[in-house]
């Protein structure tokens, strides 16, 4: 609110100023000051219809987002529970043979070869 209340004072302030030192005579000076003034109502329109148009896509893209994305991470998260329940059986037999060869190295390990070279 700070920003903006300074903002506006220094605007009036700026647009005084220029009025007080402008070499000009009262009927340009009207002239100007109602160019100016329409030029600040025509901007400002122009920055609520910008807002009215950025609302209406803000509906538009959660109504849309409503209508597709919820129903496809449903989809989505559907495949891939179907999906751990068919693998499961899969991924635990794997998991046991891996377990096995990492006994199967880890009893290797343990175990020192003899060497049979001769001297």
């Amino acid at each position: 609110m700070k920003f903006r209340h300074g903002f506006l004072l220094g605007a009036v302030a700026g647009t005084i100023y220029g009025i007080l030192t402008a070499k000009k005579t009262g009927p340009q000076r009207q002239q100007e000051i109602a160019a100016y003034f329409n030029g600040v109502a025509n901007g400002v329109t122009q920055v609520r219809q910008s807002i009215n148009h950025l609302s209406e896509s803000l509906t538009n893209l959660s109504a849309e987002v409503d209508q597709t994305l919820k129903p496809a991470m449903k989809d989505i998260t559907n495949s891939v529970e179907t999906f751990e329940f068919e693998t499961a059986p899969r991924t635990d037999a794997i998991q046991e043979h891996l377990d096995k060869i990492n006994e199967a190295v880890s009893d290797l390990g343990t175990k020192a070869p003899t060497s049979t070279a001769k001297p």
